[in-house]
């Protein structure tokens, strides 16, 4: 039997093998490379040449089921018929076989046309160990390097490390130990226990030497000079030896201990008396009367009063240049104080907030005007100290690190102060979202608790971006009538589509719409009613049904009509009409 090709406009049989025309087998396996073929998926046969020992090339047999070629280069399919026998692309082979003349005529081997010597029985396939030779291995040392350095290509999210007390070190202590003072007009430990003349003296200076004010620190509270404050602590039981325990009084001890020997004798003498009266007291344990204690207390404080008032007069009268009086005058007082207020303002004119900052904490005692300077400064940071540190308040710091960029810090005071939301966003910015769904998950659960189903399906749609889930928990709303009108507003609102809407009024109209919710329900499709043009007719139908069940026991349903069907000015009269008819 002859067999011959004839060529013809398509495929009939399917392709199952590629052939590659080249002698070289290191060709064939760059082309096997090429194509995207492995070694183990694949047989290869090679084809003879019309001489002896001589190659044309190679057959790539393929599975047709697992393969998908779609790029072979220069190379061409071939065709496999009846599992048998290899022909080109675009040919019949005729005459045409039976099944059964193919399984009689061919043994179990693959067949190959050969353009040139006819047909070959493909028994051997490519040994490709006899073909390669692998190359000598070397023992090398590999030597990995260190880990380097990455480097982002792009920022996504910044946040600043805070060192609390090296930022209040600033502002406490503007001034570095370095900057030494020189030789003074005035006696500073005198100045420091509160002698008026001292006083002038150092108003002199500071009228010429404003900046020494940051240098002194000299602040208006020393030794009783701020007013409105150490207030006394008191504590009181049966015996006289537990009477009292009055702070000012320590501090007025050590005020007459500064003075000179003319005052030595009623300063001295006072605590002789004061000790003395004390201890007898208490070593004699007399159990002593409230209107006795009164007594008591009555003549300590008038010895206070007149030593005061003596000392005071040796001070003003006779500019002894001894210990200070008891308290500044209301004048230096008010004058200090305006110096100091004026050197802030100066300051923060010339933008050195931290400098006025330091004015107003050290010198002025005003910790709140000092924190609200530096946040007007925009120093959010040391701001945010000042309000931990000097004012307890928490809120205004973590607000004041959050704006400069301490989310570290910031998350840890919000929640200390249980504001879950704001750490969940804080979390956000530094691209933690594990963390932050986490604290958004509180939230949405002490919503829950509330019945708050808006609030909290809107954190799971706009924090946790899980739009299901808040349309599941508006639906809940909507179903337990908390707050339904809202719930199914908002829940009508995410739907994207008008086919998406239409499916959720149609369904909730089915499902889950009674005579307690129909007339909220029927409000609510009148703002749907105007969204979608090709969505007017099906919700104009549902609202006739729903006005059609109650109108019957409510009249007025009749207007609500009148939104579907504002062109119609026929159906206005009607229910104007229908509406008075039932009345009547």
């Amino acid at each position: 039997m002859e067999l011959k090709l004839k060529i013809n406009s398509k495929n009939t049989f399917p392709k199952g093998g590629i052939f590659i025309k080249s002698t070289s087998a290191e060709v064939w396996l760059h082309e096997i490379q090429n194509i995207g073929l492995t070694l183990d998926s694949i047989k290869v046969f090679p084809i003879p040449g019309v001489r002896a020992n001589e190659l044309f090339g190679c057959l790539i047999v393929f599975n047709q089921n697992k393969s998908k070629i779609a790029d072979i280069g220069k190379n061409n399919f071939y065709q496999l018929v009846e599992n048998k026998l290899f022909i080109p692309e675009n040919t019949l082979v005729t005459p045409e076989l039976t099944e059964e003349e193919w399984h009689k005529l061919f043994s179990e081997e693959y067949y190959f046309l050969h353009p040139e010597i006819g047909l070959i029985e493909l028994k051997e396939e490519v040994n490709w160990l006899d073909l390669l030779h692998l190359p000598n291995l070397k023992q090398i040392e590999i030597t990995e390097p260190s880990k380097t350095v990455l480097i982002p290509q792009f920022i996504t999210s910044m946040r600043i490390e805070v060192d609390q007390e090296k930022i209040l070190e600033g502002i406490e202590n503007p001034v570095s130990e370095e900057e030494m003072i020189e030789k003074l007009p005035f006696n500073m430990q005198k100045l420091l226990n509160g002698n008026n003349r001292e006083m002038d003296k150092f108003l002199a200076y500071l009228e010429k030497n404003p900046e020494m004010a940051m240098k002194l620190a000299i602040p208006l509270d020393t030794l009783g000079t701020g007013r409105g404050g150490n207030g006394g602590s008191f504590s009181f039981n049966t015996g006289i030896g537990g009477l009292y325990n009055f702070s000012w009084i320590h501090r007025f001890l050590a005020n007459l201990s500064s003075g000179d020997s003319s005052t030595g004798f009623f300063r001295y003498g006072f605590v002789l008396l004061f000790v003395v009266l004390a201890r007898s007291c208490k070593g004699s344990e007399l159990k002593l009367s409230l209107p006795s204690i009164l007594v008591f207390i009555g003549i300590v404080i008038f010895v206070i009063f007149m030593i005061s008032l003596w000392a005071g007069s040796q001070s003003g009268s006779s500019g002894s240049s001894g210990g200070g009086a008891f308290l500044i005058d209301s004048n230096r007082f008010s004058t200090l104080q305006s110096r100091y207020e004026k050197l802030a303002e100066d300051y923060i004119a010339r933008g050195q907030y931290e400098k006025a900052s330091h004015i107003y904490l050290k010198l002025l005692k005003n910790n709140h005007k000092a924190a609200s300077v530096l946040e007007d400064g925009k120093l959010y940071r040391e701001a945010g100290a000042i309000y931990l540190k000097y004012l307890q308040n928490k809120n205004k710091a973590a607000e004041c690190y959050e704006k400069g960029h301490a989310y570290s810090e910031a998350i840890v005071l919000y929640k200390e102060l249980n504001e879950n939301e704001k750490v969940g966003d804080l979390y956000l910015i530094l691209r933690n979202k594990s963390e932050a769904n986490t604290y958004f998950n509180i939230v949405i659960e002490e919503y829950k608790t509330n019945f708050q189903y808006v609030k909290a399906s809107l954190v799971y749609k706009n924090k946790i971006g899980d739009i299901t889930e808040a349309q599941e928990l508006l639906l809940q709303g909507w179903k337990t009538n908390k707050d339904a009108g809202k719930c199914l507003n908002n829940y009508f609102a995410n739907c994207k589509s008008a086919e998406e809407l239409s499916l959720a009024i149609t369904a909730i109209y089915k499902e889950e719409v009674s005579e307690a919710n129909a007339a909220v329900f029927l409000h609510l499709l009148k703002h749907e009613f105007t969204k979608h043009e090709e969505l007017e007719k099906s919700i104009r139908n549902i609202a006739y049904e729903i006005a059609a069940d109650r109108i019957g026991r409510n009249p007025d349903v009749a207007s609500e009509l009148v939104h579907f069907n504002k062109n119609n000015k026929l159906l206005l009269k009607d229910a104007m009409k229908y509406k008075l008819k039932m009345k009547k």
